[in-house]
Order: C-alpha cells, then structure tokens, then sequence
C-alpha cells in the first residue's frame, strides 16, 4: 500500500481511526492523508457568525489532531477539509488510495456509523472501519470466505493489513436446509448424517481452497453466515475481520454483500472490507 485516507471527525473515534491509520502507514510505509468533511448540515439555524465560529473551531481541531499523528510517525502526513457531503468528498479524495481507514459510530462504537457504511458500499477501494482503540498492530486476523474467487481477496487484504499475523479462512455453511429436510419427513438421524456429511466436504474444499495459502488456518462452522463468522471471530479473539465486498452469488446490483455488511455491523473487532471491481448496471 502507498496511499492511505483517513476519514476522522472531531471525536475520539476520530483519534482512534487516526492513529489506526497511522500503524499500518508505518508498517507499509505508505503515506497518509487524513480527511475532514466539513458538513454545513450539522450547523443548520447557526446565525452567519456562529457559523463562522463554528468552522473556525473546527478547523482548528482538524490541525490539533493532523499535529498529534505527525508527532507520532515519521511518515508524511497530509490534512485536507474540504465542505460538503462526507461521502462524496472522502470517495473523490481515495480514488487514488489503496484504503480508507474509517470509524465506527461517534454515538455509539459498537455500531457502524451512516458515512463509512456508505463509503463501504460506494467507494472504489478497500474500506476498514475501526471499532477498537489501536493499541498494536493486527496480530490475529480472521478473513471470512466463500469458496468463491472474489472472496480470495478477503485473504489477500488480510495479509496486506498485516503482514505479521496470524490468519484464519472461516467458510460457514449454511444450515437452515436441515430444517426443511425434518419436516420434508427426513429423520433427524438422517440430517445430522447428511449434515456431517456436508462439513466433511466443505472442509476438504476449504483445505483446497486456502493451499495456495500454506500459513492459513481453515476454519468451517455452520450455521447463518454473518452469526456463525462473528460468533468465530470473538471465540477465537481475533482483532480484524476481512471480507469481499461481493462472494461468489454477488452481483452487478449488489454494491455491498449481505453478509459483508452483516458482519461489519455485528463483529466484535475492527472489520475490512475489500472492493471488488464489477459494473454496476440499474435493473
């Protein structure tokens, strides 16, 4: 990675996505460009001077906070605070970056905010939203596929984010056939059968799947996708969660997966999500 973009507001999820940035810059010794948005909505019924007062303010915290990361690290830091809509003006300033490093809600960190979920749904690159305060570099990461090519670069995007980690493939296979089986007039000795019979193969596919990856753990849980990976991801205490933005029954419409968005919401850790390049057409 050369270029990282860094999405900050003026809270503290702002230093946290900050100093996040800041770590993996260092570790690939790209630059970084932090980006606020100035959103003349927030001061709407602001008398013209209050407004004033308002930007200026703001501005300067901006500069408080650009100043204390270029304390921290040796790499080129940049601060841009253009005004507009924040969506628009982060994804114009990262067509060039390799990542936007963004954060999780201000009001609450357990959630992902408006902006970066529709930066992870729009942008053209690859969208990282922290939910915990950086204290390290990643050393546990889990990518989360689906036996299918675009969900490869989950894996390629957790080695890039860290290098020196640990990685875990999870694949979660789906179980909610195994009702329909028992009431189709299976028994429930045949479907657990037929069950194990599955995970039997979906871990030799996995194990197939991640050869060309020798450091890789495969991992194979069953149950709802985005429940059984997020379940995965706090058992085994991971502190990254990497997924393509479409798996393999994605589509030209799809702009961002189910289960993609479905795990950045409920995984415990900071999740990333790779873009995967596809035309988008209007049905």
């Amino acid at each position: 990675m050369r270029k990282l973009v860094a999405a900050i507001d003026l809270t503290p999820v702002g230093r946290r996505v900050a100093d996040r940035a800041r770590m993996i810059a260092e570790e690939q010794g790209a630059t970084l460009t932090l980006v606020h948005v100035f959103d003349p909505a927030e001061g709407v019924l602001l008398a013209p001077a209050e407004m004033t007062l308002f930007k200026q303010t703001a501005n300067e915290m901006a500069h408080d906070l650009a100043d204390w990361v270029r304390g921290r690290t040796d790499v080129p830091v940049d601060l841009v605070i253009p005004s507009g809509n924040p969506t628009a003006h982060i994804s114009r300033i990262a067509r060039s970056a390799d990542l936007i490093v963004a954060g999780t809600s201000s009001l609450d960190a357990g959630k992902v905010g408006p902006v970066t979920r529709r930066l992870a749904r729009k942008a053209r690159t690859g969208v990282l939203a922290v939910r915990r305060q950086p204290r390290r570099p990643y050393h546990r990461v889990l990518a989360t596929v689906d036996l299918s090519d675009t969900s490869r670069q989950a894996l390629d995007l957790a080695f890039a984010l860290a290098p020196g980690a640990e990685v875990l493939a999870a694949y979660a296979l789906v179980s909610r056939f195994d009702q329909m089986l028992i009431e189709s007039g299976r028994s429930r000795a045949e479907v657990e059968k037929l069950h194990a019979n599955r995970m039997e193969r979906a871990t030799q596919a996995l194990a197939d799947f991640v050869s060309d990856y020798p450091t890789v753990t495969p991992i194979v849980v069953s149950g709802p996708p985005s429940t059984a990976l997020s379940e995965t991801a706090r058992r085994r205490s991971v502190d990254l969660v990497t997924a393509s933005s479409k798996g393999g029954g994605g589509n030209s419409v799809v702009l961002l997966g189910t289960v993609a968005e479905e795990v950045m919401e409920s995984a415990h850790c900071d999740v990333a999500i790779a873009n995967v390049d596809a035309p988008f057409r209007r049905p």
